[in-house]
Formats: C-alpha cells, structure tokens, sequence
C-alpha cells in the first residue's frame, strides 16, 4: 500500500504536467496566429517633462486583443517627437495619446481617405462615460410619416385623406471609433463632456448620411466592446415600431392595481 501512493501521486502529477502544457502550447497557438499591432514604448525610463525624441521611443508587436486603449501605434510615432511628457514613463511602458494630447490636432487622428463628423446625441448620459478610441454603435429614432385615405368620405375637397405619424428606431452605424469629444475645457482626448457631443472618423458616404441623420432624427449611442467583430451589420437590430410593441403585448391581460394594496408590501 504505500508503494502506491507515491506511484498514484506522481500519475496524478505527470497528468497535471501534460494538462498545463498543453494549455500553454494552445495558448501560444493562439497568439501566434492572431494578428498583432505595434504600439509606441518607451525606449528607457523617461521623467516627467523630457522630450520625447527617435531616441527615447521604440515599439513594441502585441496581439491586437491586447492592445491598450488609447495606445499610440507605431505608425503615428511622429505625433509625438518634440512633446513633452506629461508624467515618468518606466522602459517598455506603453505611451498613451493622452500623454501627448496637448499638441494633439484633430485632424491627426482623422483616418486615411476619411472625413471627421461632430455628432449630437440626444441624451449625453454615456458621452460623459466615453474616452477617445472608444467603439460605439449609433441608433437612429425617426418618424415615418404615412397617407390613409377613408373610401366612405369625399376625398376631392382632401377630407377623407388623413395624415399620420409613426416613430422607429433602428441601428445607423453598428459600429464607429471615437476619436474625439467635444469637451467645455477646450480638448478633444479628455472624457468627461456633457455636451453630448462627439467626433468620428468615416468614409465620406457614410459622413453624408450621418449628417442627414441628425437632421431628421434623434441619434442615440450604444457601447461596444473594443475590438468586438460580432454583429457589425446594420441588419441584425432590426427596427423597432409600433408593430413591435403591439406583438409584445400581444396575448397579456391587462394589470389592475388592488384597491387596497397588499400589507407586506407597504
């Protein structure tokens, strides 16, 4: 009997080797074959107030689910060459756009063949929640105006056509980056605005529509998950009308309130 027990425990042990490995050599896999992003580091400890310079900045190639927010890529390097740091930076620490959003334009952040929008949204709650580079879907609330005309009235002098209103809401953009908010300090790579007002990068047909958009609707914004690629198309929402609400209610008797309320509950 007590030769098995060592014999069990080391079985048990070599299962739990195999287990990890294995855990590590799928992670790795992974990593491998997600696609990664070069973020700006800095190249040595730096102190609050030097100059950034070719010499103090190097990157770094992580995979793109673990990117930072608001981390500067390596491609925009040049955004930072002769600011000054805001606070010490150790070495291989990320450099942030909010460490050079001083002299920062927005113009910089704009995307290649894009255009920047300012957009309004009806209720500001989650502006004042968002940062910059933050992914957000725009939901669009409109009314649809509709004819009915009654057969059992005269119609030529217009008093059996009648004129009606509905309202529905629907996904605009599933999916865009912020790179700006409009803020009452005067910068636009802060959180914290209550103006309800944001910048964001698109295509210039896009740019268009979403114009339009804030004339003839109310735009409302919805937080997504940085990076997420699920449910990217417009269609997947829906649209949300009067047909929906009356499918909701469909089948359910009407509430009454008792006249005398139940004790427990006072």
């Amino acid at each position: 009997m007590k030769n098995i027990i060592p014999l069990v425990v080391s079985v048990i042990l070599g299962l739990a080797a195999v287990y990890i490995v294995s855990k590590l050599l799928f992670e790795k896999e992974n990593t491998d074959t997600e696609k990664t992003i070069s973020v700006v580091v800095a190249a040595r400890d730096l102190s609050a107030y030097d100059e950034l310079s070719q010499g103090a900045l190097t990157y770094k190639n992580i995979p793109e689910s673990a990117v930072p927010k608001n981390a500067l890529r390596w491609e925009n390097v040049s955004l930072a060459y002769g600011q000054q740091l805001p606070h010490a930076v150790s070495q291989d620490d990320y450099i942030l756009m909010t460490d050079i959003r001083i002299q920062t334009t927005l113009s910089d952040c704009t995307r290649q063949g894009e255009w920047t929008v300012p957009v309004t949204f009806s209720d500001p709650a989650l502006v004042k929640m968002l940062m910059p580079d933050d992914e957000i879907g725009i939901i669009s609330t409109y009314v649809t105006p509709s004819v009915t005309v009654d057969k059992n009235m005269t119609v030529s002098d217009g008093s059996g056509v009648k004129m009606t209103e509905s309202r529905e809401t629907s996904v605009l953009l599933p999916c865009v980056r912020v790179i700006g908010i409009a803020n009452e300090r005067g910068s636009f790579r802060e959180g914290g605005s209550s103006s309800g007002t944001v910048f964001v990068s698109l295509p210039p047909q896009q740019a268009m529509i979403l114009i339009a958009a804030q004339r003839e609707s109310e735009l409302y914004p919805v937080l997504r998950k940085r990076n997420d690629s699920v449910a990217l198309s417009r269609k997947d929402g829906g649209v949300v009308n009067a047909d929906t609400f009356a499918k909701i209610r469909k089948g359910l008797a009407p509430a009454e309130l008792p006249e005398v309320p139940n004790k427990d509950h006072r």
